[in-house]
């Protein structure tokens, strides 16, 4: 409800981001209305950038030249620790799968502007947690169903080799756990 959407708003001001954009007046403003918001920022520019382990908001800046496939794959591994943000020039159908792959929740276009970009960070955060969340619930409902397969099958076993009911199956298996 309401409280989901609140909580990343009053965390905002212990948010660590990090901008990877080529270091002009645009990537000084972009950090400077950040840091209005609250959050703690820190900018670079590749080759030598790469998410840092504490960032919790990665803004990057897609450009073709510096997105190769392991540049794609390398973001798309750290969105679950990470909410990516996209810096985006065009919106070519090129531009967009590569976001897409690389497991942006949100997207600023150029030029960029102030405006929008708290509710970016906010929309973002709240898509990344409830992702993580259902990732979770998903592993653990995958671990459950493996483990009532292994039952499902010693009840068949039991069943076959020793001649027991299915209740009878599942009291033993019951019994020995």
């Amino acid at each position: 409800g309401d409280r989901s959407v609140l909580k990343p708003l009053r965390d905002i001001r212990n948010i660590r981001v990090q901008i990877l954009h080529p270091n002009d007046r645009e990537c000084d403003e972009l950090v400077a209305q950040i840091r209005r918001i609250g959050c703690y920022v820190e900018a670079s520019w590749f080759p030598k950038a790469d998410i840092h382990l504490d960032t919790d908001v990665a803004i990057v800046l897609f450009r073709q030249e510096t997105m190769n496939n392991s540049a794609v794959k390398s973001f798309a591994d750290r969105t679950a620790a990470v909410t990516l943000i996209a810096i985006v020039e065009s919106e070519s159908p090129a531009a967009i799968e590569v976001i897409v792959r690389a497991g942006a929740k949100a997207i600023i276009t150029k030029p960029i502007r102030a405006f929008g970009l708290l509710t970016s960070m906010i929309v973002a955060r709240t898509l990344s947690e409830r992702i993580n969340v259902s990732s979770e619930r998903v592993s653990k409902l995958e671990q459950r169903l493996t483990g009532l397969k292994k039952i499902e099958q010693a009840k068949s076993i039991l069943m076959t080799k020793k001649g027991l009911t299915e209740q009878e199956a599942y009291d033993f298996i019951r019994s020995r756990a």
